[in-house]
Parts: C-alpha cells; sequence; structure tokens
C-alpha cells in the first residue's frame, strides 16, 4: 500500500472527528497534522501532495484518537495563543479562553493609565497568560503571580522563560490566593491584583463540554456551591493590602450583580465597571479603590 500524503490523512482524520462530535474537525485535524510534522498550521495546504511518513502516519492517528475522546486540541498539541502569543499548554492548567483576553485588554488599558511602573499580582495564574500578556504590553510593570497547583506553575514558569520575562515575573511557592504574597514579604507593595478565578458552580461542572468536565483540573474550575467562594476569599484578601488601587477579575454568566455586592462588602465604596466580551456577555468586573 502507498504511504499516504497530507491531503488523503487530513481527509481521514476530518472524517473520525466529525463522527465523534467534534464542532470543527477539519480544522482539529489539520492542526494535529501540522503539529505531528512540526511545521506551521498555514503550511498544511500547500503540502496536501507531501507523502507522510509511517511513524508520522501512526503519531497522527494516535493524536486523532485521543482528540475522538475529547482530550482538548490544546493538551493533545502542547501548544495554544492567547492574545497574539504563543504558549506551551498541557493538563496541570486550563486552556486560554479567549473571553480572558476581555480582561487582558481591559487590564491593559486601565493599568496603563494608572501608572507605568505599576506592582501587580496575578492571582490564580495557571499557564501564565495573564502575567506573561500584561508583562509585554507594560513594559514598566512588575509583576508577581501565584497558583495553589504546583503543576501549574511548572507551566507557568516555562511560558515565563519562553518569552524572556524572568527578570519582571516572580512565580512565588505554590499557595492560595494572596497567601504566597504575604510569605514572600511582598504583598505590602501590590498595587493592582488581576484574577481568573474558579466560577463554575460545583453542581454545574457535570455538565460542561467533554473538554472541560473531563480533562481540565477540576480546582481551576470549581467555585464552590454558587460559584463565588474564591471570590468571597480573594475580596476579603484584598481588603488588608495597603496599596491596592484596582482590582480585575474575570466573571462567569450572570456573576456581574453578586460579584459586584461582594465588592462593596469587602472593600467599601469603590468605582466598579462591568466590561462585557466580544459575545455581549459581562465577563469582567474593574474595582477602582
Amino acid at each position: 500500500m502507498a504511504a499516504p500524503n497530507v491531503a488523503e490523512l487530513i481527509a481521514q482524520g476530518t472524517k473520525r472527528l466529525a463522527a465523534a462530535g467534534i464542532d470543527s474537525p477539519d480544522f482539529d485535524a489539520s492542526s494535529l497534522l501540522a503539529s505531528v510534522l512540526e511545521v506551521e498550521l498555514r503550511c498544511i495546504p500547500v503540502m496536501r501532495n507531501d507523502v507522510v511518513s509511517a511513524e508520522a502516519k501512526r503519531l497522527f492517528i494516535a493524536y486523532v484518537s485521543r482528540r475522538a475522546e475529547r482530550e482538548p486540541l490544546q493538551y493533545i498539541t502542547g501548544d495554544t495563543e492567547f492574545y497574539g502569543l504563543a504558549f506551551k499548554c498541557n493538563a496541570q492548567a486550563m486552556v486560554p479562553r479567549p473571553e480572558t483576553e476581555t480582561l487582558v485588554a481591559a487590564a491593559i488599558d486601565r493599568i496603563g493609565a494608572l501608572k507605568d511602573d505599576a506592582v501587580i499580582a496575578d492571582i490564580g495564574t495557571g499557564a501564565g497568560i495573564i502575567a506573561i500578556s500584561l508583562a509585554q504590553a507594560l513594559p514598566g510593570a512588575q509583576l508577581y503571580a501565584t497558583d495553589i497547583s504546583p503543576g501549574a506553575l511548572a507551566v507557568a514558569g516555562e511560558n515565563v522563560r519562553r518569552h524572556g520575562l524572568a527578570e519582571r515575573i516572580t512565580l512565588l511557592p505554590p499557595g492560595p490566593f494572596l497567601a504566597p504574597l504575604y510569605e514572600d514579604g511582598v504583598a505590602d507593595q501590590i498595587e493592582v491584583v488581576v484574577a481568573n478565578p474558579p466560577y463554575v458552580a460545583t453542581g454545574d461542572i457535570d455538565q460542561l463540554q467533554p473538554e472541560i468536565c473531563r480533562f481540565e483540573p477540576r480546582q481551576a474550575l470549581d467555585g464552590g456551591p454558587d460559584g463565588l467562594d474564591c471570590y468571597r476569599e480573594l475580596l476579603m484578601a484584598c481588603s488588608e493590602l495597603p496599596r491596592l488601587r484596582l482590582l480585575i477579575v474575570e466573571i462567569g454568566a450572570g456573576q456581574a450583580e453578586a460579584v459586584s455586592a461582594l465588592v462593596v462588602e469587602h472593600l467599601g465604596a469603590a468605582q466598579i465597571e462591568i466590561i462585557p466580551d466580544l459575545a455581549g456577555i459581562e465577563r469582567v468586573v474593574i474595582t477602582q479603590i
């Protein structure tokens, strides 16, 4: 049997993924083969007639099988893109979401207007995408990043080094919320807090897409019975920061009113702004103190 070419493998992979209910089977099949061949996705169309080796075919079939089981594409390829930047991605941290770009854009705008050399804490940094995106856009800022997961911090460390930001982003030892800032003695320096905390109600997690509920770390999703537990903890901790001037958090759909009420409860009289994402869903709560 003749060795298959790129077009034939893409067609086979697309058929398998479509049967598995994948929303974008052709894109996913093309992305998986690009990863196997170690080329950029944009190269795949011009390689359609290139013959694929037996080893590459074997690996591609294995990747397609994993994707057909609904493992996230980004976990299989090990890479993802966010806010125009490339990041390492694996099952130790959540897959970056497009809606989180709304938080980053709002944070860049508000922090840039606040001061050039702000000291920022990224709480629950995961793979480090928010901290890195902010550091790239705000060259005078100094960032500290925390997470409860050692595995997530390991991924964040790889991404920080990948982007050459180790001198400006300090990844603190694992711990909950702001505890690592206090343990490192830098809590009294923090002027801005950004966070994308877990905000899915515990009872709703198993109703999410299989890619999320079966593969992403549950502690990065689970916001407690009403989805608001992490906001309560975060805001209580933020109320003790002496230099805090700006708090920017991502929220789930329908949580704006409840989170705003918690801001008032813990931070008192503050200027609160709600920012919608591109789908028109209220996605970011900005608090100026």
